[in-house]
């Protein structure tokens, strides 16, 4: 059975604090390495889309404490810990290492590389062979590596308090460099294949097109102007503004030559957003 390490709730920085929290259990591994359960009831499991099943970090610390030395519960496991739910409004951003640190002790000289640029609270995985970097700053979407993952909502992160030598007692805002791990990832993917099913015939008029469908939803428009082929649409408000770092605006709606629509927004957070993406959000608002 896997030792995890024990938990040194007095490190943990107060940003950190002030995130839900939940416990974890060192469940038989199947498709995770462990379940968070609710703090206060230790028979169900949470989730980190719901808020009715998160507790406080003084409740998590409180209930672990009562719980890790019983014996484990049915077939689930032992408690083995806290964990922080990470939320978006909470602009709070994890960089997982793992399997970054040697039987020896001894930090991987990429993971190193990584501690140096973010300059951040930076603690010991539960399993001891990694790294938890926590930053201020988001990621629109999960960026998953074979070592390296980072999450800025809808996750738990299972914490130690086992902080790493030489990284500040607080965390940093590292919003550039979360957006160049973005762009990063992006450049990785491999290209998308062309559009070559069935298209109709483009209207005549562009910009009324354009216009009227975004009146049939209600968006409101700022500016309407030629663009490459066809006409562009900057919009006062992108629909995921809440996950701007600066600013509501930035998002514009285009339509081509061809009759095809488009859209864009000059925040990393929405830079994998397409105009299906657009066209769901404005459908469910109808």
């Amino acid at each position: 059975m896997t030792a995890w390490l024990p938990l040194r709730p007095d490190t943990i920085p107060d940003a950190l604090r002030a995130l839900p929290w939940v416990l974890w259990r060192a469940e038989p591994r199947s498709t995770t390495t462990g379940q968070p359960d609710k703090p206060s009831n230790p028979t169900r499991r949470a989730s980190t889309t719901d808020a009715a099943t998160w507790g406080s970090f003084a409740d998590a610390v409180e209930a672990y404490a009562s719980l890790a030395e019983l014996p484990p519960w049915q077939d689930r496991g032992p408690t083995a810990g806290i964990g922080c739910v990470l939320t978006m409004p909470a602009g709070i951003s994890c960089i997982d290492l793992d399997r970054f640190i040697a039987d020896d002790g001894q930090l991987d000289p990429r993971a190193e590389k990584i501690v140096r640029r973010c300059t951040s609270w930076t603690e010991v995985s539960p399993s001891g062979t990694g790294l938890h970097i926590f930053v201020r700053g988001t990621v629109a979407r999960a960026l998953k590596g074979s070592q390296i993952e980072v999450y800025a909502r809808d996750r738990y992160i299972a914490l130690t308090g086992h902080h790493w030598s030489g990284t500040p007692a607080g965390l940093t805002q590292q919003q550039a460099y979360l957006d160049r791990l973005v762009q990063l990832d992006e450049e990785s993917e491999a290209p998308r294949r062309p559009y070559t099913g069935p298209t109709g015939s483009p209207p005549d008029d562009l910009a009324g097109a354009l216009l009227a469908k975004l009146t049939s939803w209600g968006v409101p428009v700022t500016r309407l102007k030629l663009w490459g082929d066809g006409v562009l649409v900057e919009l006062p408000r992108c629909p995921w503004a809440d996950e701007h770092t600066t600013g509501t605006g930035g998002a514009a709606v285009m339509i081509h030559a061809s009759g095809a629509y488009d859209f864009t927004c000059l925040h990393a957070h929405c830079a994998r957003r397409t105009w299906r993406d657009f066209r769901a959000v404005m459908e469910q608002r109808g």
